[in-house]
């Protein structure tokens, strides 16, 4: 008997389990009217300051890019023109006027000092353009430093809203400081529109 009960608790389960997912069927149908429809948010896509920094760093000019600030990449790469001029220039004189003093105080015959300065002036050169080669190499590192700083500022106030529904107005104002005692100052109104 106990195999019989165990056959219809078995088709009991079977049925219930097949006709369960059909006893949703007695809601009424969702019509079309009754979706609802969410507006979709604007996506705002996120401008990395860092990005922009490695940018900057890596290649002159591409954090301004990045930025969408074209009209700096021209003055970026001036600046490295002009620093890297003056890196060459100087080092070119001094190793001119290096080479022009050990001509000068060898003491052979067929090195001639071709620049017509005597010893202590040739080594007055040669301090000289040392100096301004080292320093134009600190001004190409400075100027590089300032370009990534550039575009990193630019990075973080690239989403900043700059509409014209702020104003700030300022206007004198009349004080009264004590009983009949007037004073003057100014009125800072801001306004958002």
């Amino acid at each position: 008997m106990s195999f019989v009960r165990e056959k219809v608790i078995w088709l009991a389960l079977s049925v219930l389990l097949i006709l369960t997912p059909g006893l949703g069927g007695f809601a009424p149908a969702q019509t079309i009217n009754d979706t609802i429809v969410s507006k979709a948010k604007p996506i705002v896509q996120k401008h990395s300051s860092s990005k922009a920094t490695i940018l900057a760093a890596l290649i002159p000019g591409a954090g301004q890019a990045y930025n969408r600030k074209y009209w700096k990449i021209p003055i970026v790469y001036v600046g490295w023109a002009a620093a890297s001029y003056a890196v060459y220039t100087n080092q070119k004189n001094y190793k001119d006027s290096k080479n022009n003093y050990i001509a000068e105080t060898d003491g052979l015959e067929t090195t001639v000092n071709q620049s017509g300065l005597n010893a202590t002036q040739l080594i007055a050169n040669i301090d000289y353009y040392r100096r301004y080669r080292d320093m134009s190499v600190l001004i190409l590192l400075a100027w590089h430093g300032l370009t990534i700083i550039d575009a990193n500022v630019d990075a973080h106030f690239f989403n900043w809203d700059v509409s014209e529904d702020l104003s700030l107005r300022i206007r004198p104002s009349a004080l009264w400081v004590g009983p009949m005692r007037p004073g003057i100052g100014l009125s800072l109104i801001l306004n958002n529109k």
